[in-house]
């Protein structure tokens, strides 16, 4: 069952960073980083997120990972940050290196095929504005409609979605304000894999998020790791603890900061 992420939990964790010669902080951006906002491209992070990261970011036996549904062009500019830093976009599609090198995994012809069909359906339901397209996937985003239609809106979407999803073997997932129809076996378990298999054992993992989408992350850590959902409200999770949200973005802050200092 998830528990509130605490004060006395937030020390107990300073500790685990205070002794550990490596750890892994991996970090969602969309409702974690930065707020949910209607248009996606105006999705700035919240007032001191990119300084507290920055911090992180200098620290040597720290990996900090970005791991976003978002490709990972989009980030940097965002973020602007001035400092390189490592990424992983499209639900693990994409691997952005420090040193700038962008990896893009590879997916079959019949899953490609299906994206385009899939996009071009969407497209004529809600228009080319509502559509994100991505190497593995292709998102459907109704959060600048009117907040009444939103829930018919989801449906016809899965409607729509959902033949196509079977006929070229993609799935489907919901998530929050849209609908998702991608490859299957690339999602965010894939960078939290491919990144640990290159970390010791003992290192000290945490990740932070908020979606239906770090869900595959959360399982793929399991009861060794800080796994830390970003809610107002308990929901079914994998997660362990539940950090409670804050309009202005300070429970983000606070915890990046206080993380950079017990590692310091």
């Amino acid at each position: 069952m998830i528990k509130p992420w605490t004060v006395e939990q937030q020390a107990d964790f300073g500790q685990k960073l205070a002794a550990c010669r490596r750890a892994v902080l991996f970090l969602d951006y969309d409702g974690t980083l930065a707020p949910l906002v209607p248009d996606r491209h105006n999705a700035r992070p919240f007032p001191g997120v990119r300084e507290a990261l920055e911090r992180l970011l200098v620290i040597k036996h720290c990996r900090t990972v970005l791991v976003s549904g978002r490709p990972v062009k989009e980030l940097q500019p965002l973020l602007q940050s001035r400092l390189p830093f490592e990424a992983w976009g499209s639900h693990g599609g994409e691997h952005l290196r420090v040193s700038g090198q962008l990896d893009l995994v590879s997916i079959p012809e019949k899953a490609r095929e299906g994206l385009r069909i899939a996009a071009e359906r969407v497209a004529v339901l809600l228009g080319d504005h509502a559509i994100e397209c991505k190497p593995n996937s292709v998102a459907a985003h109704v959060s600048s409609i009117n907040a009444e239609l939103i829930p018919q809106y989801i449906i016809d979407l899965e409607e729509l979605l959902e033949p196509i999803a079977e006929n070229f073997g993609l799935e489907l997932l919901d998530f929050h304000e849209g609908v998702e129809v991608r490859v299957p076996g690339i999602n965010k378990s894939r960078a939290i894999h491919s990144v640990l298999s290159e970390e010791p054992k003992d290192a000290v993992v945490a990740y932070i998020g908020d979606d239906v989408t770090d869900e595959d992350a959360f399982r793929a850590l399991g009861e060794q790791s800080y796994t830390i959902l970003i809610g107002r409200e308990k929901r079914s999770s994998a997660a362990r603890w539940l950090l409670p949200e804050k309009s202005d973005g300070l429970h983000i802050v606070e915890f990046l900061n206080a993380t950079a200092s017990a590692l310091s």
